[in-house]
C-alpha cells in the first residue's frame, strides 16, 4: 500500500501546503469517528475547507482514511451532484427556519461544530467520504461523520487542532486569503469589507488588521489575536 502522503498527492493535497492548518499524530484514545475507535496509528491534517483523518502503519503506510468538508458551499454542491438528500444521511441543516418561506430561506448549513466548555473535546458534525488512490467516489460512499476530538496536549496544538477543524470566520479568511495569496490587499478591502462590512464601524479596525497581516505576510508564524482554543 502507498504513503498517506501519495493518497493526498492524488486528492491534490500535500502536508507542505500552505493551506495546512495542522499536521498532527492523534492517539487513537484521543479520537472517536462515529463512535468508533481506530486502531493503529492516526493522523489528523487540517486545511482551510476540509480536514483529513488517516489510519497508518510504520513510517507512513497508508491503511484506510476519510476526509470531512469544513466549507458549506462545498458540502451543498457535492450533495447536488451526487443527488443526495442530506436527510438521507441524517446531515440536519443547522440554520432550518421553518417560519420564513422558501423564497426567503438562506441556503443551508450543515457543517456543527462545538467545544466543550471547560472541556476537554471538539465535536464535529459534517459531511465526508472514505478516501484512497482514486480521484471519483460513488455516491453511496458519502456519510455523515460524527467526530470527537481531544483539543491538544498543548495550548500551540489546541490552536492549531482547532484551526484544523473549524470553519474559518471573517477575519479568518482576510488571513487566508492574503496568507495563501488568493487575492490581493486592494482586492479583499474592496470585496470582504466594501461588501460585507463596508459603512460600519469595523471598516476602519479591518483595514488596519489586513494592513498589519499584509505587512507581516510571508511569515509562518502569524498569530490571530481572537484565535480561541
Amino acid at each position: 500500500m502507498a504513503s498517506y502522503h501519495r493518497v493526498l498527492q492524488v486528492l491534490g493535497r500535500s502536508v507542505n501546503q500552505k493551506s495546512v492548518e495542522c499536521d498532527y499524530d492523534i492517539h487513537p484514545w484521543d479520537i472517536l469517528i462515529n463512535g468508533e475507535r481506530w486502531a493503529g496509528k492516526v493522523r489528523l491534517v487540517g486545511f482551510v475547507d476540509a480536514f483529513f483523518v488517516i489510519c497508518y502503519s510504520g513510517d507512513s503506510r497508508f491503511e484506510h482514511g476519510i476526509v470531512v468538508y469544513k466549507d458549506d458551499d462545498a458540502i451543498r454542491t457535492t450533495l447536488l451532484g451526487a443527488e443526495v438528500k442530506a436527510e438521507d444521511i441524517g446531515l440536519d441543516a443547522i440554520n432550518e427556519d421553518k417560519t420564513k418561506a422558501p423564497e426567503d430561506a438562506k441556503p443551508p448549513r450543515y457543517f456543527r461544530f462545538e467545544s466543550d466548555k471547560g472541556g476537554l473535546d471538539y465535536r464535529i458534525t459534517s459531511l465526508g467520504h472514505p478516501i484512497g488512490l482514486k480521484t471519483e467516489y460513488a455516491r453511496s460512499s458519502l456519510r455523515r461523520y460524527d467526530i470527537k476530538l481531544r483539543k491538544g496536549r498543548d495550548r500551540v496544538m489546541k490552536k492549531r487542532i482547532r484551526r484544523g477543524v473549524t470553519q474559518h470566520d471573517l477575519f479568518d479568511l482576510m488571513h487566508d486569503a492574503l496568507r495563501l495569496g488568493v487575492i490581493s490587499h486592494a482586492e479583499l478591502i474592496g470585496t470582504i469589507v466594501g461588501k460585507t462590512i463596508g459603512g460600519s464601524a469595523l471598516e476602519d479596525v479591518a483595514g488596519k488588521y489586513v494592513d498589519a497581516l499584509a505587512g507581516a505576510k510571508g511569515s509562518k508564524n502569524l498569530s490571530l489575536s481572537g484565535e480561541r482554543v
